[in-house]
């Protein structure tokens, strides 16, 4: 995975975070105006964790995240060589019986793989969902590059960026100084 940027927030103060974002590679290619990229950051932060990540979340806030990270990268389901979807942790067939063909046919992405024995079904992302869901998450979000005259050759541009979220809770992990690494550029997936 290549990293695009390198992300270096304060903690929070309340429903806001302020930070910076640094392209990793010194060539200037803009930053995304849209507030998508804040709730990429903030759920990139959660996902990346570790000791210089941001902090852990609530039950109820891991879910959301993992709901979104669904929504906008496409998410999997484990099925049985039929294709019905199986029981969480479990090789039984899910009761009542759903095959994921039919009843994701308007998400199926015509992919699966095996892992460890298991087989798998992707789905498509959702990328107008993942956008409605920004609009409910991203209160305000605004993003100023920094002067690219007070920068290195060798470093990339940098912005700095302030975000409100609608709940506080979706930023619950950043309780300290955080950095992280991230792909995300604020775009949508097609």
């Amino acid at each position: 995975m290549t990293y695009i940027f390198d992300v270096f927030t304060g903690a929070r103060r309340g429903a806001t975070l302020t930070g910076t974002v640094q392209y990793r590679d010194p060539d200037n290619y803009g930053f995304s105006q849209g507030p998508v990229f804040g709730l990429q950051l903030i759920m990139d932060a959660w996902k990346e964790g570790g000791g210089f990540g941001a902090g852990p979340v609530s039950a109820a806030t891991e879910l959301e995240f993992k709901e979104l990270f669904e929504l906008y990268c496409g998410g999997e389901v484990r099925v049985d060589e039929e294709g019905y979807r199986l029981e969480d942790g479990s090789a039984d067939v899910r009761i009542p019986r759903v095959n994921v063909v039919e009843r994701y046919k308007d998400q199926f992405g015509g992919r699966s793989y095996r892992s460890h024995g298991q087989r798998y079904v992707m789905l498509r992302p959702q990328p107008a969902e993942f956008a409605r869901r920004t609009e409910e998450i991203i209160v305000s979000w605004e993003i100023r590059q920094d002067d690219p005259t007070d920068l290195d050759e060798d470093e990339g541009t940098s912005a700095g960026f302030t975000l409100e979220v609608s709940d506080p809770r979706c930023l619950e992990h950043f309780t300290k100084n955080t950095y992280f690494q991230t792909v995300f550029t604020g775009h949508l997936p097609s």
